[in-house]
């Protein structure tokens, strides 16, 4: 399993629409937002997805995605 993390631009209101784009891969076993970080860092647990496929996916959406190394 891989675990990528992403500085990002998300906000509790917006957890719907990442849940939703989410979905669509079905190697992504768990994700989670820190809202109470100053860079609501996101989380993402799975098999067989690419940190660059989650990339594309949130900023297709309009928000910010940079992966953290």
């Amino acid at each position: 399993m891989k675990i990528f993390v992403f500085k990002t631009n998300i906000f509790n209101s917006d957890k719907k629409k990442i849940e939703e784009i989410f979905s669509q891969y079905k190697g992504i076993i768990k994700w989670e937002i820190d809202f109470e970080s100053k860079n609501n860092v996101l989380q993402v647990k799975g098999y067989g997805v690419t940190a660059q496929k989650i990339i594309t996916s949130v900023r297709d959406a309009g928000y910010l995605c940079e992966e953290i190394v």
